[in-house]
């Protein structure tokens, strides 16, 4: 679960403040900027005292009437790669991670060293800028992109932001590529070793804001 970087523009936007009923994402949804609410949401001193002050939301661009000129992007979790405190390790608390036994923490493999940014500082990183992106498959709406094709466009569900056909296409926040199977070559494949390939990720073309009408 995670957006990965694979040919994107060359800095994001920038990190904001999430939304607090927003603050768990999976990493590929479309967020948007709104206004900080310094009522009842909370956020980190940095986004209310030096600003801009915005959060981002999980909403989908169709919403709002008339022109509707949106500063979007796809929300970077910072649970994978670079994004987590000190990568990953096998190993972890005594027996955990290490794949052997039954109990739920035992089959990960895995753990990640230090929380993923969302829960460290309830903050995302908004990637804007056109280019070529994955998003694991959980980043769909429907919890797959095997419905899309080339060029189909993408929107952010209303409720939560995750990927999803665009209902109408001058809301189009991207558009899909195709699925990538078995990314790493550095190690045996799924294919290699003759079982059949899984989609690892689908790589997805973000548009970049832009005049929308809705």
């Amino acid at each position: 679960m995670a957006l990965l970087i694979l040919q994107p523009g060359i800095q994001p936007l920038g990190q904001f403040d999430l939304d607090d009923a927003d603050n768990d994402p999976v990493g590929g949804e479309v967020g948007r900027l709104q206004a900080l609410d310094t009522t009842t949401d909370g956020y980190a001193a940095d986004a209310g005292d030096v600003g801009p002050q915005v959060q981002v939301e999980l909403d989908s661009l169709a919403t709002g009437g008339g022109t509707n000129i949106s500063v979007f992007g796809l929300v970077d979790e910072g649970d994978t790669g670079y994004g987590t405190l000190f990568g990953t390790a096998i190993g972890g608390t005594v027996g955990q991670g290490t794949g052997v036994g039954s109990a739920a923490g035992a089959v990960r493999g895995v753990v990640v060293m230090g929380p993923n940014s969302s829960f460290a500082s309830g903050k995302c990183t908004l990637w804007t800028k056109p280019g070529l992106y994955g998003a694991t498959e959980d980043a769909f709406q429907a919890g797959s992109g095997a419905a899309f094709g080339l060029n189909d466009v993408l929107d952010g569900h209303a409720a939560d932001g995750l990927l999803e056909g665009a209902a109408d296409a001058t809301c189009t926040a991207a558009l899909f590529v195709g699925a990538v199977n078995d990314a790493s070559l550095v190690s045996t494949t799924n294919t290699a070793a003759g079982v059949a390939a899984t989609t690892q990720y689908n790589a997805i073309y973000l548009l970049g804001p832009q005049a929308l009408a809705s």
